[in-house]
Protein backbone atom coordinates (compact mmCIF):
# COMPACT_ATOMS: atom_id res chain seq x y z
CA UNK A 1 0.00 0.00 0.00
CA UNK A 2 1.16 3.53 -0.68
CA UNK A 3 -0.34 6.98 -0.51
CA UNK A 4 -0.36 9.56 -3.27
CA UNK A 5 1.68 12.63 -2.36
CA UNK A 6 -0.18 15.53 -3.87
CA UNK A 7 1.02 19.08 -4.24
CA UNK A 8 -0.98 21.50 -2.12
CA UNK A 9 -0.97 25.27 -1.76
CA UNK A 10 1.40 25.70 1.14
CA UNK A 11 1.00 27.86 4.19
CA UNK A 12 1.41 31.58 3.49
CA UNK A 13 2.00 30.86 -0.24
CA UNK A 14 5.74 30.35 0.28
CA UNK A 15 6.16 26.61 0.55
CA UNK A 16 7.19 25.64 -2.99
CA UNK A 17 10.74 26.86 -2.60
CA UNK A 18 14.02 25.22 -1.75
CA UNK A 19 14.03 26.81 1.70
CA UNK A 20 14.40 24.16 4.37
CA UNK A 21 11.89 24.23 7.20
CA UNK A 22 13.69 24.43 10.60
CA UNK A 23 12.32 21.09 11.77
CA UNK A 24 14.25 17.89 12.54
CA UNK A 25 12.85 14.51 11.51
CA UNK A 26 13.30 11.44 13.73
CA UNK A 27 12.84 7.87 12.46
CA UNK A 28 13.65 4.82 14.63
CA UNK A 29 14.22 1.53 12.83
CA UNK A 30 15.36 -2.00 13.52
CA UNK A 31 16.46 -4.24 10.64
CA UNK A 32 13.76 -3.12 8.18
CA UNK A 33 15.38 -1.49 5.16
CA UNK A 34 12.57 -1.98 2.61
CA UNK A 35 10.10 0.00 4.72
CA UNK A 36 12.73 2.55 5.73
CA UNK A 37 13.70 3.17 2.09
CA UNK A 38 10.12 4.14 1.19
CA UNK A 39 9.85 6.44 4.22
CA UNK A 40 13.12 8.22 3.40
CA UNK A 41 12.15 8.58 -0.26
CA UNK A 42 8.86 10.19 0.76
CA UNK A 43 10.59 12.50 3.21
CA UNK A 44 13.06 13.61 0.53
CA UNK A 45 10.14 14.29 -1.85
CA UNK A 46 8.63 16.91 0.47
CA UNK A 47 8.76 20.56 -0.61
CA UNK A 48 10.01 22.43 1.21
CA UNK A 49 12.10 19.78 2.94
CA UNK A 50 12.91 19.51 6.66
CA UNK A 51 16.24 20.87 7.83
CA UNK A 52 17.57 17.46 8.88
CA UNK A 53 16.61 13.79 9.02
CA UNK A 54 17.84 11.55 11.82
CA UNK A 55 17.58 7.76 11.67
CA UNK A 56 18.34 5.61 14.70
CA UNK A 57 19.45 2.03 13.98
CA UNK A 58 18.50 -0.07 16.98
CA UNK A 59 21.09 -2.77 17.64
CA UNK A 60 23.62 -1.20 15.24
CA UNK A 61 22.87 -3.32 12.17
CA UNK A 62 26.04 -2.84 10.06
CA UNK A 63 24.46 -3.96 6.77
CA UNK A 64 21.51 -1.60 7.24
CA UNK A 65 23.86 1.24 8.16
CA UNK A 66 25.84 0.75 4.94
CA UNK A 67 22.69 0.70 2.82
CA UNK A 68 21.37 3.94 4.32
CA UNK A 69 24.74 5.68 3.91
CA UNK A 70 24.92 4.68 0.25
CA UNK A 71 21.36 5.53 -0.78
CA UNK A 72 20.70 8.47 1.57
CA UNK A 73 24.04 10.13 2.34
CA UNK A 74 22.39 13.26 3.74
CA UNK A 75 20.72 11.38 6.60
CA UNK A 76 22.25 11.67 10.10
CA UNK A 77 22.69 8.12 11.35
CA UNK A 78 22.64 7.24 15.03
CA UNK A 79 22.91 3.73 16.44
CA UNK A 80 23.04 1.73 19.64
CA UNK A 81 24.95 -1.46 20.31
CA UNK A 82 22.05 -2.88 22.34
CA UNK A 83 18.33 -2.95 21.61
CA UNK A 84 16.87 0.22 23.14
CA UNK A 85 13.40 -0.06 21.66
CA UNK A 86 11.63 2.81 19.88
CA UNK A 87 11.41 4.84 23.10
CA UNK A 88 15.14 4.69 23.76
CA UNK A 89 15.78 5.61 20.12
CA UNK A 90 13.44 8.61 20.32
CA UNK A 91 15.14 9.78 23.52
CA UNK A 92 18.49 9.79 21.72
CA UNK A 93 17.18 11.55 18.63
CA UNK A 94 15.42 14.23 20.70
CA UNK A 95 18.70 14.92 22.47
CA UNK A 96 20.68 15.01 19.22
CA UNK A 97 18.20 17.07 17.16
CA UNK A 98 19.52 20.46 16.07
CA UNK A 99 16.14 22.17 15.86
CA UNK A 100 13.47 23.08 18.39
CA UNK A 101 10.73 21.00 16.74
CA UNK A 102 11.01 17.34 15.80
CA UNK A 103 8.67 15.49 13.43
CA UNK A 104 8.39 11.82 14.39
CA UNK A 105 7.63 8.92 12.05
CA UNK A 106 7.99 5.14 12.19
CA UNK A 107 10.07 3.38 9.56
CA UNK A 108 6.82 2.51 7.76
CA UNK A 109 5.05 5.88 8.03
CA UNK A 110 5.60 9.06 6.05
CA UNK A 111 3.99 12.41 5.11
CA UNK A 112 0.89 12.02 2.98
CA UNK A 113 1.25 15.51 1.47
CA UNK A 114 4.20 17.09 -0.25
CA UNK A 115 3.81 20.30 1.79
CA UNK A 116 3.67 18.49 5.14
CA UNK A 117 6.48 20.52 6.71
CA UNK A 118 5.07 23.83 5.52
CA UNK A 119 1.77 22.89 7.15
CA UNK A 120 3.66 21.90 10.30
CA UNK A 121 5.51 25.21 10.40
CA UNK A 122 2.25 27.10 9.96
CA UNK A 123 0.84 25.36 13.04
CA UNK A 124 4.02 26.06 15.02
CA UNK A 125 4.00 29.77 14.20
CA UNK A 126 0.29 30.05 15.08
CA UNK A 127 0.52 28.04 18.31
CA UNK A 128 4.16 28.07 19.42
CA UNK A 129 3.45 27.11 23.05
CA UNK A 130 1.96 23.74 22.08
CA UNK A 131 3.88 20.67 23.27
CA UNK A 132 2.74 18.19 20.59
CA UNK A 133 0.81 18.35 17.33
CA UNK A 134 -0.82 15.04 16.38
CA UNK A 135 -1.19 14.00 12.76
CA UNK A 136 -4.19 12.23 11.29
CA UNK A 137 -3.02 8.67 10.58
CA UNK A 138 -4.22 7.44 7.20
CA UNK A 139 -5.89 5.29 6.05
CA UNK A 140 -7.46 4.59 9.46
CA UNK A 141 -8.54 8.06 10.52
CA UNK A 142 -9.18 11.53 9.13
CA UNK A 143 -9.81 14.76 11.03
CA UNK A 144 -11.29 18.11 10.10
CA UNK A 145 -8.46 20.16 8.61
CA UNK A 146 -9.96 23.33 10.06
CA UNK A 147 -10.35 22.01 13.59
CA UNK A 148 -8.09 21.42 16.58
CA UNK A 149 -8.74 18.89 19.31
CA UNK A 150 -7.03 18.63 22.68
CA UNK A 151 -5.89 15.03 23.17
CA UNK A 152 -4.36 13.03 25.99
CA UNK A 153 -2.20 10.79 23.78
CA UNK A 154 -0.48 11.27 20.43
CA UNK A 155 0.35 8.68 17.73
CA UNK A 156 4.00 7.63 17.79
CA UNK A 157 4.06 7.09 14.03
CA UNK A 158 3.01 10.67 13.23
CA UNK A 159 3.46 13.66 15.50
CA UNK A 160 5.37 16.89 15.86
CA UNK A 161 6.93 17.54 19.26
CA UNK A 162 8.55 20.54 20.88
CA UNK A 163 12.07 19.56 21.92
CA UNK A 164 11.97 22.02 24.82
CA UNK A 165 8.81 20.45 26.23
CA UNK A 166 10.12 16.92 25.77
CA UNK A 167 13.40 17.60 27.56
CA UNK A 168 11.40 18.67 30.62
CA UNK A 169 9.91 15.16 30.89
CA UNK A 170 11.61 11.98 32.03
CA UNK A 171 11.47 10.77 28.44
CA UNK A 172 10.55 7.30 27.21
CA UNK A 173 11.46 4.10 29.00
CA UNK A 174 14.12 2.31 26.88
CA UNK A 175 12.16 -0.92 26.71
CA UNK A 176 12.31 -3.19 23.62
CA UNK A 177 8.53 -3.75 23.39
CA UNK A 178 6.89 -0.41 24.16
CA UNK A 179 3.23 -0.99 23.24
CA UNK A 180 0.78 0.35 25.88
CA UNK A 181 3.53 2.43 27.44
CA UNK A 182 5.42 4.72 25.08
CA UNK A 183 3.10 7.59 24.13
CA UNK A 184 0.81 7.31 27.15
CA UNK A 185 3.80 7.72 29.48
CA UNK A 186 5.17 10.88 27.88
CA UNK A 187 1.62 12.11 27.23
CA UNK A 188 0.65 12.06 30.92
CA UNK A 189 3.95 13.70 31.89
CA UNK A 190 3.35 16.56 29.44
CA UNK A 191 -0.26 16.93 30.58
CA UNK A 192 0.82 17.20 34.22
CA UNK A 193 3.22 20.03 33.28
CA UNK A 194 0.57 21.92 31.29
CA UNK A 195 1.80 20.86 27.86
CA UNK A 196 -0.98 20.69 25.29
CA UNK A 197 -1.32 17.91 22.73
CA UNK A 198 -3.35 19.17 19.76
CA UNK A 199 -4.81 17.05 16.98
CA UNK A 200 -4.87 18.78 13.60
CA UNK A 201 -6.28 17.48 10.35
CA UNK A 202 -3.79 19.69 8.51
CA UNK A 203 -1.08 17.14 9.27
CA UNK A 204 -1.64 13.83 7.52
CA UNK A 205 0.64 10.82 7.82
CA UNK A 206 0.25 7.58 5.91
CA UNK A 207 1.03 4.47 7.97
CA UNK A 208 1.85 1.64 5.57
CA UNK A 209 1.12 -1.01 8.12
CA UNK A 210 -1.53 -3.68 8.42
CA UNK A 211 -2.02 -4.61 12.07
CA UNK A 212 -1.84 -8.37 12.64
CA UNK A 213 -5.00 -10.27 13.42
CA UNK A 214 -3.24 -11.30 16.60
CA UNK A 215 0.11 -10.14 17.95
CA UNK A 216 2.87 -12.69 18.39
CA UNK A 217 3.42 -14.17 21.83
CA UNK A 218 6.45 -12.02 22.68
CA UNK A 219 4.57 -8.81 21.83
CA UNK A 220 1.52 -9.85 23.85
CA UNK A 221 3.71 -10.59 26.88
CA UNK A 222 5.34 -7.16 26.56
CA UNK A 223 1.96 -5.45 26.27
CA UNK A 224 0.69 -7.23 29.38
CA UNK A 225 3.75 -6.17 31.37
CA UNK A 226 3.48 -2.58 30.15
CA UNK A 227 -0.19 -2.45 31.17
CA UNK A 228 1.04 -2.99 34.72
CA UNK A 229 4.17 -0.82 34.54
CA UNK A 230 2.54 2.37 33.29
CA UNK A 231 0.21 3.01 36.26
CA UNK A 232 2.88 1.84 38.70
CA UNK A 233 5.25 4.49 37.36
CA UNK A 234 2.89 7.43 36.81
CA UNK A 235 -0.34 7.05 38.81
CA UNK A 236 -0.63 8.46 42.33
CA UNK A 237 -1.55 5.99 45.05
CA UNK A 238 -5.31 6.87 45.11
CA UNK A 239 -5.60 5.88 41.44
CA UNK A 240 -3.70 2.59 41.55
CA UNK A 241 -6.88 0.59 42.36
CA UNK A 242 -8.50 2.12 39.26
CA UNK A 243 -5.58 0.82 37.17
CA UNK A 244 -6.39 -2.71 38.29
CA UNK A 245 -9.41 -2.58 36.00
CA UNK A 246 -7.23 -2.17 32.90
CA UNK A 247 -4.99 -5.03 33.99
CA UNK A 248 -7.93 -7.34 34.68
CA UNK A 249 -9.58 -6.51 31.33
CA UNK A 250 -6.41 -7.45 29.44
CA UNK A 251 -6.06 -10.65 31.47
CA UNK A 252 -9.69 -11.51 30.75
CA UNK A 253 -9.20 -10.99 26.99
CA UNK A 254 -6.15 -13.23 27.02
CA UNK A 255 -7.98 -15.89 29.00
CA UNK A 256 -11.00 -15.66 26.66
CA UNK A 257 -8.64 -16.40 23.74
CA UNK A 258 -7.00 -19.15 25.81
CA UNK A 259 -3.60 -17.45 25.64
CA UNK A 260 -2.36 -19.35 28.68
CA UNK A 261 1.30 -19.25 27.65
CA UNK A 262 1.15 -15.47 27.34
CA UNK A 263 -0.42 -15.13 30.79
CA UNK A 264 2.09 -17.52 32.36
CA UNK A 265 5.11 -15.83 30.77
CA UNK A 266 3.87 -12.35 31.67
CA UNK A 267 3.27 -13.30 35.31
CA UNK A 268 6.70 -14.93 35.52
CA UNK A 269 8.50 -11.91 33.98
CA UNK A 270 6.53 -9.22 35.77
CA UNK A 271 8.42 -9.27 39.12
CA UNK A 272 11.77 -8.68 37.39
CA UNK A 273 10.29 -5.86 35.29
CA UNK A 274 8.85 -4.19 38.38
CA UNK A 275 12.17 -4.45 40.24
CA UNK A 276 13.97 -2.94 37.26
CA UNK A 277 11.69 0.01 36.55
CA UNK A 278 9.99 0.81 39.86
CA UNK A 279 12.96 3.00 40.98
CA UNK A 280 11.91 5.33 38.14
CA UNK A 281 8.46 5.84 39.64
CA UNK A 282 7.52 9.53 39.43
CA UNK A 283 3.72 9.81 39.79
CA UNK A 284 1.82 12.86 38.63
CA UNK A 285 -0.66 14.57 40.94
CA UNK A 286 -4.08 13.05 41.48
CA UNK A 287 -5.75 16.04 39.81
CA UNK A 288 -3.49 15.77 36.75
CA UNK A 289 -4.05 12.02 36.46
CA UNK A 290 -7.86 12.37 36.68
CA UNK A 291 -7.99 15.18 34.11
CA UNK A 292 -5.72 13.18 31.78
CA UNK A 293 -7.94 10.11 32.08
CA UNK A 294 -11.05 12.19 31.36
CA UNK A 295 -9.37 13.82 28.36
CA UNK A 296 -8.32 10.42 27.05
CA UNK A 297 -11.95 9.36 27.16
CA UNK A 298 -13.38 12.61 25.72
CA UNK A 299 -11.06 14.88 23.66
CA UNK A 300 -11.93 18.59 23.70
CA UNK A 301 -12.51 20.88 20.75
CA UNK A 302 -10.17 23.89 20.83
CA UNK A 303 -11.24 27.27 19.49
CA UNK A 304 -8.46 29.51 18.22
CA UNK A 305 -9.11 33.19 17.64
CA UNK A 306 -8.74 34.46 14.10
CA UNK A 307 -6.00 36.82 15.23
CA UNK A 308 -3.68 33.95 16.21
Amino acid sequence: MAADIRGQRCADDVCMTNTRIPISVAVPTCRRFAQLRVTLQRLHACLPPPAEILVHLDGNDGALRDLVQIEFPGVRLLHSEILMGPGGARNRMMQEARYSWVAHFDDDSFPNDIDYFARAWSLITRLPETAVFCASILPMESHDAQGLWLQAVYPGCGHLMSRDWFLRTRGYLPIPIAYNLEEVDVGIQLHAMGGRCLQSGELRVFHDHLPPVREDEKTQVGMMINTVLFPLLRYPLPLLPQACGSVMRRLFRLAWRQEWRVITRALCMLPAAIRRYLPQRAPVSTAAAWSWLLLRRVPQRVRVSASV
